[in-house]
Order: structure tokens, then C-alpha cells, then sequence
């Protein structure tokens, strides 16, 4: 799998209904098995834009903090954007065609999903 096929993909619900798009992907860094040395990386979950028009500008990377007006911004950004686990990926479906979108079902509801500012939040405990 390729960042590059998850990035923009559609997202579904578990009815195939069209709930938003893949905005970016969370990697966590994991040490390699037995006494190999580096790291790996691993799919720890997707941001999911529901709306259709627009890019969440990198907001959706951490948190902004800052001057107050930059920081409204952001929130307002990201507000409806959802962070969807790994494990609640159903099926991811890799485009036919390079450069064409991939697709993504869900196992769960996108009312379901942590809202990504919760998310934040957890991920800076």
C-alpha cells in the first residue's frame, strides 16, 4: 500500500454512502521485531474531511496555537473533520488507474467517529 492511494480517497459509511475524504494519514513510528535495528512505521489511522469542497490547510496535522485569530481559524478548519482509527477501516480499494482516487469503507458510522479535535487532544497527553 502507498500513502499516495490513501491520500484523497473516498471515504464510505458502512452502507456505501459517501461520507467525505481521505485529508491525511496518521503514522506511528513502532521499533522492528526481535533485535533488528530501526524502526518501521505503521498506519495508526485517517483524518477524514466531510466536506466536499476545500483542504483543511494542515490544521488537521496538530493542534495551532497562537495568536487567537490564526487559532479560530484552524478550529473552524477542522470542525467537522473526524478521525477515523485504523482497525475501523473495512476495506481499502487502491484506484485502478495512478493518479485516480482510491476508495476507503469504514466499519462504522461517520456520527461514530472521535471528532479530530478530540483526537488532537488524546494524541498530546
Amino acid at each position: 500500500m502507498r500513502l499516495a492511494d490513501l491520500i484523497g480517497a473516498r471515504v464510505t459509511d458502512p452502507s456505501g454512502r459517501e461520507v467525505g475524504h481521505v485529508s491525511d494519514v496518521r503514522l506511528v513510528e513502532e521499533t522492528g521485531p526481535g533485535s533488528t535495528p530501526g524502526t518501521r512505521l505503521r498506519v495508526d489511522g485517517l483524518v477524514v474531511a466531510v466536506r466536499r469542497r476545500g483542504r483543511l490547510l494542515a490544521y488537521d496535522h496538530r493542534p495551532v496555537e497562537g495568536p487567537w485569530p490564526l487559532a479560530w481559524l484552524a478550529r473552524r478548519a477542522i470542525r467537522r473533520a473526524r478521525w477515523a482509527p485504523w482497525d475501523c477501516v473495512a476495506v481499502h480499494q487502491p484506484p485502478a488507474v495512478i493518479g485516480e482516487r482510491g476508495s476507503v469503507r469504514l466499519s462504522r458510522t461517520i456520527d461514530e467517529l472521535v471528532p479530530l479535535v478530540r483526537a488532537h487532544a488524546d494524541w498530546n497527553r
